[in-house]
């Protein structure tokens, strides 16, 4: 039983949930210790491998009541992120969300841009993120800043769009992240 119960699935919270609003507080490495930090980054990562909805592209603290700027993003442990995006058009993109299931959005996403972060270890990175990565990205850092799709999508309500985007095959306009 004992195993059972601690590799139990670990609930999203869902969309209006007041903790999703919260922004998020930064990951200070000299308070929260290695030890906790890996034991955050281990329940998002059963939050988002138990998970039966969406393609697991990534999953941020908030999500699952953990106030704290951590996110993953396709397998990508990312503490403190922070966002640059470039100054071309956004493009309209369709995603989903775990804390807001079985409901589709569009928003404007930056085609790419420049991010920062910090593993789990302490290190800082820098880097440019494009295409899917940076979708990602875009969508796990608006949760650390307490915003949901609802607050900054437009919902799709047709349902045989809806149907037809689920049963496609495209990648990076079918996000559930």
């Amino acid at each position: 039983m004992l195993i059972n119960w601690r590799n139990r699935p670990i609930k999203f919270l869902i969309h209006p949930d007041p903790r999703l609003k919260r922004i998020a507080e930064l990951v200070d490495f000299s308070k929260v210790t290695l030890d906790k930090r890996v034991a955050i980054v281990r329940k998002m990562g059963i939050a988002l491998a138990t998970t039966k909805d969406g393609m697991r592209l990534g999953i941020a603290a908030p999500q699952i009541g953990i106030n704290l700027r951590v996110i993953i993003v396709r397998g990508n442990v990312m503490f403190n992120p922070q966002w640059h995006p470039t100054n071309a058009p956004p493009e309209t993109i369709i995603e989903g969300c775990y804390s807001v299931p079985k409901k589709l959005f569009k928003v404007p996403r930056a085609k790419y841009g420049w991010a920062k972060w910090t593993n789990i270890e302490g290190k800082p990175f820098e880097d440019k993120i494009t295409g899917l990565p940076a979708i990602v990205f875009q969508h796990e850092l608006f949760h650390l800043d307490g915003k949901c799709l609802p607050e900054y999508g437009e919902e799709i309500k047709n349902e045989k769009i809806i149907q037809g985007i689920a049963s496609s095959n495209y990648s990076s306009e079918n996000n559930k992240t």
